[in-house]
């Protein structure tokens, strides 16, 4: 089947809800979130590294990245195995061997393990859209150019819309409240999680792209019921109580069947830490074509005159003249496997891991479009190296100025120690 046919097949489900309202909602939270959570200026990077040095962010290495999918496979294999292989296995033998109090014990355990799950899910989703809330408040209504509220104001906001969630979190309309406490989590995760260089959310979405693939597609194979350790795992604890899982977008179908699309956090989450550090990339690359903006990066003493006379179009540039962001190329690329997602679904009417085709359509094109400008080794290894180098010279050069006055100082000391000659006047 051609590419026209497979539109022309899947068009109409794409554009109808609840796809397309999903796929706005998708691209709509990664954008605003990176925009608000991306450091743009040289003080917001400074308060970023006094949070990092005093613990409240944290920078993402490669070890991290690769200690996440150690650590989600290790969580989902003991959710899976305690709900649905040892809780159900157990059960069943003692009804087999006629021990019903054995198996009567055994249900109770496994139904509490699973309610535990559903209700700790809800509280603390709950009380991280409130901290969320809190956090990420100031910082909108400053990029937004409003008057600055005081901390109550944001606290009673943060109060009222956690509330009704809650209070309406099993009603046909708590996907409203649910999504909005779920963009600011999503924003304040950004905010705190940082990436140094492109190299290591480069690698966290490669370890969770094989997550996916292998607990989606591979477990069912290992399986004697052939359901995946995923699926199974995440539908196991919410199938006991009547609760939705809060850690994911919904948007209703809106038609008498019922239904209703859904996306993991995580499906934001992990693409946007990639797609915050380029909105930082621009705006560097930005300042680094800026005389200043390059002379406070290498550390090199020009002439003010130098500095002022800039060309007009460095200083002010329409949108249309603008340099191609990868920002942009990133949010572009992730719509589109956002769809390709879609129509994977729709084609084998089945659920389908969305960062299988989230992955290689965010990386890939920005990775063509740094290459092809001759700047991916300055994206993959960041400006880290370069500012270390830049702090050494400066280190060198103070270092030198102090020798140099040293020796300016002992020269004028004996100079003025040395005697004077003395003469008589006869």
């Amino acid at each position: 089947m051609s590419v026209a046919q497979v539109l022309a097949t899947f068009l109409p489900y794409l554009l109808s809800a609840p796809l397309l309202p999903l796929a706005i909602l998708a691209v709509a939270v990664l954008t605003l979130s990176t925009l608000a959570a991306a450091d743009t200026t040289v003080q917001e990077r400074q308060q970023q590294r006094q949070k990092e040095e005093s613990g409240e962010a944290v920078t993402l290495t490669k070890a991290h990245a690769l200690g996440f999918g150690f650590v989600a496979s290790v969580g989902l294999l003991a959710m899976w195995m305690w709900s649905n292989v040892l809780g159900i296995g157990l059960f069943e033998q003692s009804r087999r061997r006629r021990r019903r109090h054995i198996g009567r014990v055994t249900l109770i355990w496994t139904m509490l393990y699973r309610c535990t799950i559903v209700y700790l899910s809800l509280l603390t989703f709950g009380l991280g859209s409130f901290v969320s809330i809190q956090q990420c408040m100031p910082g909108i209504m400053k990029r937004l150019g409003l008057e600055q509220g005081q901390q109550w104001h944001y606290n009673t906001i943060a109060g009222l819309l956690v509330m009704s969630w809650f209070w309406y979190r099993n009603s046909s309309h708590s996907w409203i409240f649910q999504d909005i406490l779920g963009g600011f989590t999503i924003t304040l995760m950004l905010k705190v999680l940082k990436a140094p260089s492109m190299s290591s959310p480069t690698l966290l979405l490669l370890t969770a792209f094989v997550y996916d693939v292998f607990f989606v597609f591979v477990t069912p194979y290992l399986t004697k019921s052939g359901e995946s350790i995923m699926e199974a795992a995440a539908t196991g604890a919410a199938m006991t109580v009547k609760e939705n899982i809060p850690m994911l977008f919904r948007i209703p179908s809106f038609s008498p069947n019922g239904g209703e699309a859904i996306l993991g956090f995580g499906d934001v989450v992990l693409p946007g830490i990639l797609v915050t550090f380029l909105k930082e990339c621009d705006a560097r690359l930005e300042e680094d074509q800026n005389p200043a903006g390059l002379v406070s990066l290498i550390g090199i003493d020009l002439p003010k005159t130098i500095i002022l006379q800039a060309p007009p179009c460095q200083t002010k540039k329409f949108w249309w003249r603008k340099r191609w962001s990868y920002h942009l190329t990133a949010i572009l690329g992730y719509a589109a496997g956002l769809e390709v997602t879609f129509i994977a679904m729709m084609w084998s009417n089945k659920g389908q891991p969305a960062l299988l085709y989230l992955v290689p359509c965010t990386i890939i094109p920005v990775v063509i479009l740094a290459s092809k400008r001759h700047e991916l080794s300055l994206l993959w290894h960041g400006w880290g190296e370069l500012e270390s180098e830049a702090l050494l010279v400066d280190v060198d050069k103070d270092d030198d100025d102090n020798e140099q006055r040293d020796k300016d100082g002992k020269l004028l000391e004996s100079i003025e120690r040395k005697p004077k000659p003395v003469t008589l006047d006869l």
